[in-house]
Parts: structure tokens; C-alpha cells; sequence
């Protein structure tokens, strides 16, 4: 089994380029998306719409996705979302070039492709196990979180730079080819991976409701597996408050450039932590280092909130940014280990769509909190309001940590998988 696994990681890391490529075309999609939304219209809630378009599908269709790949397999899936991606893109790209390029298509563009990430990345993460050996998972999780961190970094600029010389016809058709090479890599490798799980499925004797029923049953009645998810979850609104006051409390004391420059720098410690998850092999003391981690984020987030020092809010947003692949590459890599085969797609797309949901609470929390504190000039001590809410955000993620380090099951994770259900 372990000279299989062995020949399958080189499958797997095909998979992974092909992906890459895949998820740089839309990340450069994404960000010219936006730019063009909001010069044609002049409006921001325009511009909001689409990134509530980016991720609210996605959010909305995980719990059929996720029946859909235990269903069919992960490698269809895969396969459906580079077919549906490739054709909106390909009609985008006609559109744009034709000058017919209207809001009606961008959401049309940005809607679809969220319905695929959905897709995509659950199969993705349901592949892996039965491609890479268990000793190894921790490494290949790094490889695809090392994929997902440099593509947010490269896409914009190398879009940025596209659309200042040249249309947006052309990044939409960089994008179509992208996800025609990446449709064409699994089509090449389609007997190459391992259908025993899919082989299985067709056994199945249940209808497609029970199945996604018996999906949230399964999630939730493994205690150890649904602490983990809520965990995130809640880390999820705690780092959404952040995200989303983090750009006013700068701009309250520092210039555009500024934010862009830790913003940067955010991203550089990100691909940096994904690089050393790609190369280490972790394979005890998970739950520990998630939560170590986990920790330091949250630190992070609450000494942002006691300065003003723009190189200092830079060192510490590098650390963050690196701790971030640690916590989930490490999470991703224990829920794979503890999760039966047949429900991995299930299990994933329930996680997704519980810590993406909580994502526009998180905003509302923050800014509704933000402009309140502003408006009637509260201040504590020498904290403005956005730096208290900073502080507060870094110190909830604090207590979580504790919280689930003290009085969470998470940790029957890392035992035999007879004592994971409780």
C-alpha cells in the first residue's frame, strides 16, 4: 500500500501545478472583477455585491457539493468544476472582447466560479488521502496551502499589471486557459487515481437527501471531528472582525501605501508558513501546534490593536500570516486522518460552509461595532475604537484557544479512531 501511495504523491503533485495555475488565473479574475465593478459603476455597494457573489454561493451550495463528490468521487467533481469553469470563462472572455461585458455577465462570472471553488476544493482535499500516504499528509496539505497563499499574492499583481497595459478581455482569457489546462491534466490522469472509494460508492442504497443527512449526522455525532470545525469556526468570526477593521484602524494613522505594504507582508509570512508545511512532516503533537498557533494569531491580532508603528504592525502581521497554514494545514490534515473515506467529501463541505457563514456576521459585528465607537467618539484610554475592537478580537481568539484547549475533546484526534467517537 505504501509503494502505491508512494507512485500516486506524483499524481497528486500534478494535480497540485495544475491547480496552481488554475487558482492564479481566478485569483487575477477576482481582483480585475472587482476593479472593473466598481469603475463602471462608481458605486461601493456594487463593488461589496461582488465580493458577497465571491463566497456566498460557494457557502450556500457546500452541503450538495460535498453529497455530490462522496457520491460520484472527487475526481468528477473535479472534473465538473474545470467543465463549468472553462465555459463561463470561455464566454466571459467573448463577451469582454465583443464589448458586451455588463454587470449581468461579471456576476454571472462570479457566481459560477464560486459554485466551482465549492467543488473544487472539497474534491481536492478528499483526493489527497487517497493519494498520499498518511505519513505524508501533513506535507501535501502544505503543498496545496503553499499553492493557495502565493496565487492571493502573485494574481493581483500580475493582474494589476495586465489591466493597466492591456483589457480585461485578456486576464478572463488567461483564465479560460488556465482552467482548460488544469480540465486537460485530469482528464490526462483520470486512471491514475485511485476510484476505489468511488468504486465503492456506487453501492450506496440510500437517496441523495438521506445521504446528505446522514453527512451532518456523521459530522456532528463524531464529537471530536465537530470540535475541530466549530473551533474554526469560531476563530473564523474573532479573525472576520479583524479583517475587517484592520484596514480602517491603519488608515486612521497611515497612508494607503502603507496598509498595501503590511497587507504584503501578511501575504509573504503566509506562503512562507505553506513552504515549511510543504517540507515538514508532521505527524504528533498536531493539536498542540494548532492551538499553539492559533494562540499567536490571536496575539498578533491584539498587539496590532496597541500600536501605531507602521514596521512593527509589519513584523507582526508576517508572523501571523505564517501561523495562519500551520493552524489549517494541520486541521485539514487530522480531519483527513479521522474522517472515513466515504464522508470526506461531506465532512469538508459542512466545515466550509459553517466557518464561510459566519463570515458576514463577522463584518456586520465589526462594522456596525466600528462606525458606533466612531460616531460617538468612545474612546479607552489610549485606544481608538478601532484599535479596542482589535484588542478585543485578539484577546476572544485568546479565549477560545483556552477554551477548547481545556475543555474540548479535540484532542482524541490524535488517538486511535476506536476512542474518537464519544
Amino acid at each position: 500500500m505504501n509503494f502505491l501511495k508512494q507512485n500516486t504523491f506524483y499524481v497528486f503533485l500534478w494535480i497540485i501545478i495544475s491547480q496552481f495555475v488554475s487558482l492564479l488565473g481566478s485569483s487575477m479574475t477576482r481582483f480585475v472583477l472587482g476593479i472593473w465593478i466598481y469603475q463602471s459603476t462608481g458605486q461601493v455597494l456594487s463593488f461589496a455585491m461582488v465580493m458577497v457573489a465571491s463566497y456566498l454561493p460557494s457557502v450556500v451550495v457546500s452541503p450538495f457539493v460535498g453529497n455530490y463528490i462522496d457520491r460520484k468521487g472527487p475526481r468528477l467533481a473535479l472534473a465538473v468544476g474545470g467543465i463549468l469553469g472553462t465555459g463561463v470563462l470561455a464566454f466571459g472572455t467573448v463577451a469582454a472582447m465583443a464589448d458586451h461585458l455588463t454587470v449581468f455577465v461579471i456576476f454571472l462570472l462570479t457566481i459560477t466560479l464560486s459554485v466551482v471553488s465549492a467543488l473544487e476544493m472539497p474534491a481536492l482535499q478528499a483526493l489527497t488521502p487517497l493519494l498520499v500516504s498518511e505519513e505524508r499528509l501533513s506535507q501535501a496539505n502544505g503543498m496545496l496551502a503553499s499553492a493557495t497563499s502565493t496565487t492571493n499574492i502573485v494574481g493581483p499583481i500580475l493582474a494589476g499589471a495586465l489591466y493597466g497595459f492591456g483589457q480585461i478581455s485578456w486576464i478572463i482569457g488567461i483564465n479560460f486557459v488556465t482552467y482548460l489546462l488544469a480540465l486537460i491534466v485530469i482528464l490526462i490522469l483520470w486512471k491514475s487515481v485511485d476510484t476505489k472509494k468511488e468504486n465503492d460508492n456506487k453501492k450506496q442504497q440510500y437517496s441523495f437527501w438521506q445521504d446528505m443527512l446522514n453527512g451532518f449526522h456523521y459530522t456532528y455525532n463524531n464529537r471530536a471531528l465537530f470540535a475541530m470545525i466549530m473551533f474554526h469556526t469560531w476563530l473564523n468570526v474573532a479573525l472576520g472582525v479583524n479583517s475587517v477593521i484592520r484596514q480602517p484602524y491603519i488608515l486612521d494613522f497611515g497612508s494607503e501605501e502603507q496598509f498595501g505594504l503590511v497587507t504584503s507582508l501578511f501575504g509573504v509570512g503566509m506562503v512562507l508558513g505553506s513552504i515549511a508545511m510543504s517540507t515538514l512532516k508532521v505527524n504528533s503533537n498536531m493539536i498542540r501546534y494548532i492551538l499553539l498557533s492559533s494562540l499567536g494569531m490571536g496575539l498578533a491580532v491584539l498587539l496590532t490593536g496597541l500600536t501605531e508603528s507602521i514596521w512593527l504592525i509589519g513584523c507582526i502581521w508576517i508572523m501571523m500570516g505564517f501561523l495562519l497554514p500551520i493552524t489549517n494545514t494541520l486541521s485539514i490534515t487530522l480531519i483527513q486522518r479521522n474522517t472515513d473515506a466515504a464522508y470526506l467529501g461531506r465532512v469538508f463541505s459542512i466545515s466550509r460552509m459553517l466557518s464561510w457563514g459566519t463570515l458576514p456576521l463577522a463584518y456586520v459585528i465589526g462594522g456596525v461595532m466600528g462606525d458606533w465607537l466612531v460616531s460617538h467618539r468612545v474612546t479607552f484610554m489610549f485606544l481608538n475604537p478601532y484599535g479596542f475592537l482589535l484588542v478585543v478580537a485578539g484577546a476572544s481568539i485568546s479565549i477560545i484557544v483556552a477554551y477548547y484547549a481545556s475543555f474540548s475533546n479535540m484532542k482524541k484526534l490524535e488517538e486511535t479512531k476506536e476512542n474518537i467517537t464519544s
